[in-house]
Order: structure tokens, then sequence, then C-alpha cells
């Protein structure tokens, strides 16, 4: 395992001081370029010359320098800010004031609001009038079953105190015990008493006002 795959730290040694022994020797052939010019330059030593920057250039974009990165990085930062801010604008600005369409709902609610008290407030006005009507009906029902109750009585009075007074002006006092006994009926007999004998005597004292107790006194 450890020969597929190396350590990264070795990896990337290797690379590090291959790449500089790559510049080490453009360097080097670029000296030597320079002392002898071009009369000794050979279509090989072009070639090697542009596999060389060829090198050079790939290191380059594979190890870019750390402060390039850090300076490329910083305007992204600055960006992203920028459109957070500008995102965070419409969901702040969204709340600052009512929208038509929210104005118009609370304004239809308090209407229905509104009338749905003044239908309570009539409703209820409703019901305790006739409430009050009930309670009149009543008294007043009760009054007038009272007095017409209280002037039954006091025909019923006058009646019995006429009839009263009629029946004693009517002939001597056993008249109106035989009249009496006459109204009540033949009582149940009862074996210990013989009331035919009272019965009899009754009817002799009938009609006579020289009888003893005629007069009721």
């Amino acid at each position: 395992m450890a020969d597929k795959f190396p350590a990264i730290e070795s990896v990337d040694d290797d690379s590090i001081v291959a790449g500089q022994d790559d510049v080490a020797g453009a360097d080097f052939l670029s000296r030597e370029q320079e002392l002898l010019g071009d009369e000794f330059k050979t279509e090989q030593d072009r070639e090697v010359l542009a596999a060389s920057d060829d090198e050079i250039n790939e290191f380059n974009e594979q190890f870019p320098d750390v402060e390039e990165s850090a300076a490329v990085a910083v305007p992204v930062v600055a960006s992203e800010a920028e459109d957070d801010y500008e995102f965070s604008q419409p969901v702040a600005s969204k709340f600052e004031g009512e929208s038509a369409p929210l104005k118009e709902w609370k304004q239809r609610r308090d209407l229905e609001i509104s009338e749905r008290e003044s239908a309570n407030s009539k409703k209820k006005q409703e019901i305790v009038a006739k409430a009050q009507q009930t309670v009149d009906d009543f008294y007043d029902n009760y009054n007038i079953k009272k007095e017409q109750h209280s002037k039954e009585v006091l025909k019923e009075q006058d009646e019995y105190l006429e009839k009263r007074d009629g029946f004693l002006k009517r002939g001597t006092l056993w008249d109106r015990v035989n009249e009496i006994v006459s109204e009540v009926g033949d009582l149940p007999e009862s074996e210990d008493r013989d009331k035919s004998r009272f019965k009899d005597l009754l009817g002799k004292l009938k009609g006579k006002e020289n009888a003893p107790g005629a007069g009721g006194y």
C-alpha cells in the first residue's frame, strides 16, 4: 500500500524539489544562451527550452503564490457580503409599512366586528324587552285574575248571606230543622241508636208556631 499510495508529505517535497531543479536548469540554459548567443543553438535546444517553459508554467498553475491567492480571495468575500446586504434589503423593507391588501382586510374586519356587535346589542335589547313584556303580562293577568276571584268570592258571600237570611226568616225553628234534615238525607243506620223516633218527633213539631222553641229562642 505504501508503494501505491506514498505519503502526502513526500509527494509534496518531491514535487517542490523537482520544480526547483527545473527552474535551476532553465536558469543555466538561459545564461548559456546569453553567453553563446544563437551561434550554437540547435533544433533540439529549442525543444528543450520550450519543454522547460511548459513545465514551469504548469508548476506555477499547480502551486500559486500564497499572497496572490489571498489577494484574489478578498474580493470574493466582499462580493458575498454585498449580495447578503442586497438580499436582506427587500426583506427589511417588506415590514416597514402595511400593504394595501392588509389595510383593506383590517378595515373589513373592523366593519364586520362593528356590525356583529350592533346586531348582538339589538338582539339583546329585543330579548330584554320581550322578558319585560312577559313579566308585565304575568302581573297583569295575575291582577285581573285576583280581581275576578275577589268578585266571585264577594258574590258567593252575598248569595250565602242572602240565602242564610232568607232561611232564617222562613217558618219556625222546627220547620228549618226539618228542611235541613231533608237536604242532608238519610243517615246511615246504627245498631246502637234508633233515629226513626227522632225523625217522627221533628215531623210532629213542623208547622206548629206554639211549639216550644218554635220562635228560635
